[in-house]
């Protein structure tokens, strides 16, 4: 699926780059690999999903890391962090719709930062 970039082609204004998920295949798979989608744009591929009655929710969601949720904390990576940075995560996504920025958006997402802060000291603001 043809995703960000720039570039010609059959659409010069459009983004060129593909972007594949897939790592560390074989160089031999004992099978040909079809992918009759990889050179569609993403507006296209949701289209596509929607005409063959794909739910919205899942035809628009944000790409989600799984395991690559580690790189969006940059302090120490622990499960109390990782679960604080879904929370976020959900909270982030959660405003974006009700905002009417979600479809608008191709991915948005919440960053753990290893620093603690806050803007009153005792019981006054602090100058």
């Amino acid at each position: 699926m043809i995703e960000s970039g720039t570039g010609g082609g059959r659409a010069d204004h459009r983004p060129s780059r593909t972007h594949h998920n897939v790592g560390g295949l074989p160089a031999e798979l004992g099978f040909e690999l079809i992918e009759p989608l990889k050179d569609l744009f993403k507006d296209e591929v949701r289209r596509l999903c929607l005409q063959l009655g794909l739910p919205e929710q899942t035809v628009w969601r944000h790409p989600f890391p799984g395991p690559g949720l580690a790189v969006r904390c940059l302090g120490p990576v622990t499960c109390e962090a990782l679960e604080s940075l879904r929370h976020a995560d959900t909270i982030l996504l959660e405003e974006l719709k009700n905002a009417g920025w979600y479809r608008k958006t191709a991915q948005a997402f919440a960053v753990l930062l290893p620093v603690r802060s806050v803007g009153v000291m005792g019981d006054r603001p602090h100058l």
